[in-house]
């Protein structure tokens, strides 16, 4: 029997493989391009009209945590920085800056979720500074989740990650109580705080694949943002056209330059959200895209119908699209890019926080300093 290298091997699959393979996208493709003006027709994907000359204040907050190898366990280091900037008939300038940081021992290397609940903590202090200081940015701008997925929430004998998240949560529910009034659109000249989450294709998605023609069917969408029922029966047994594609090929074949999707509930798609007061006024969320190379975002925004309309959504939209920078890799809106410049610095200091921590143990300087004055009267 004739041996192959596997150079060999993957050159003969890839000849009989590439036709079919080829042939396959192609027609998903084809697929999503005949649906797309479907789409749009029945409102489910909207044009936002930009301003030809901007005048916006916008912040924007970013967040970082990393964790170090320290003396036979972890320590970690997590920093939220604020970089503000303005936008005058055009023209960008960068503003005044905050920033946040946390440095303390971990218990163990596997505790994502509890860092993620430290900088949504953070991010949510920085937010509140800006309140506070008066004179807030017209859009404020979150790289974490407005409110709390449960399936953050650790183990009940996990206790000082059960008191991260019960101290995140409770600073999230005291910010809603006292700014909820002061933020748009509950004041239409408050600040519009507003998460740009991960992707998150599958919502819409799902959503898109609903009979849309029954109200069972629509309970996820946002009555306010006029959903033309006339187009609907064109989308019946579109579940079967649409089962063999990805939901990332399907929201960028729909999804054109400077276009949103209709604005769903978060809420009805995911009940498992807290502070559960907090949450009650309602979360909504759609996705945007910028210029043609720019990658689709998520937006979520705290409300529910009453609160938003399409009009106000475009607003949101229009802003969030003029601060897309086009052709990166990892899309953030261009103030929170500046404020991850800031962040790079924070592995850095963990590394030497580290060594000062080794060097104060070897030196006995810690011991030595808290025993201190035990003795005297």
């Amino acid at each position: 029997m004739r041996k192959q290298n596997l150079a060999q091997s993957l050159a003969v699959e890839s000849q009989i493989r590439l036709p079919g393979s080829a042939g396959r996208l192609l027609q998903q493709i084809r697929d999503v391009l005949a649906v797309a003006p479907l789409f749009r027709n029945a409102g489910l994907v909207k044009r936002v009209e930009r301003p030809k000359v901007i005048d916006l204040s916008v912040s924007g907050i970013a967040t970082h945590s990393c964790i170090k190898n320290a003396l036979g366990g972890y320590i970690y280091a997590s920093g939220a920085v604020r970089v503000d900037m303005c936008i005058e008939q055009n023209q960008v300038s960068t503003g005044g800056n905050d920033s946040v940081s946390e440095l303390d021992d971990i218990d163990y290397e596997a505790q994502r979720k509890r860092l993620d609940l430290v900088e949504i903590r953070q991010a949510y202090q920085l937010v509140e500074r800006q309140l506070k200081q008066g004179s807030p940015s017209q859009l404020i701008l979150l790289d974490t989740p407005l409110f709390l997925n449960r399936a953050m929430a650790p183990l009940e004998r996990n206790l000082r990650h059960m008191a991260e998240y019960k101290r995140t949560k409770d600073v999230i529910e005291q910010f809603w109580l006292n700014h909820r009034d002061s933020l748009f659109p509950w004041d239409p000249n408050g600040p519009v705080l507003t998460s740009i989450v991960a992707e998150r294709f599958s919502a819409i998605v799902s959503i898109a694949k609903q009979d849309l023609r029954t109200e069972e069917g629509r309970k996820f969408l946002l009555a306010s943002d006029e959903l033309d029922h006339a187009h609907l029966d064109k989308l019946a047994d579109l579940e079967k056209r649409l089962s063999g594609i990805g939901d990332k090929r399907f929201i960028h074949g729909i999804l054109g330059a400077f276009t949103r999707t209709m604005a769903f509930r978060m809420t009805e798609s995911d009940t498992r959200m807290e502070p559960t007061e907090a949450v009650k006024a309602g979360v909504v969320g759609f996705h945007y895209r910028g210029g043609h190379s720019s990658q689709i975002q998520m937006v979520q925004l705290a409300g529910e119908a009453q609160d938003w309309d399409t009009q106000k959504l475009d607003a949101v939209a229009w802003k969030l699209m003029s601060l897309d920078i086009q052709g990166q890799s990892k899309p953030r809106p261009l103030p929170q890019l500046l404020a991850m410049q800031q962040l790079k610095m924070l592995d850095q200091f963990a590394t030497y926080y580290r060594q000062g921590l080794s060097d104060a143990i070897k030196n006995n300087d810690v011991e030595d300093t808290w025993l201190s004055g035990l003795d005297e009267e």
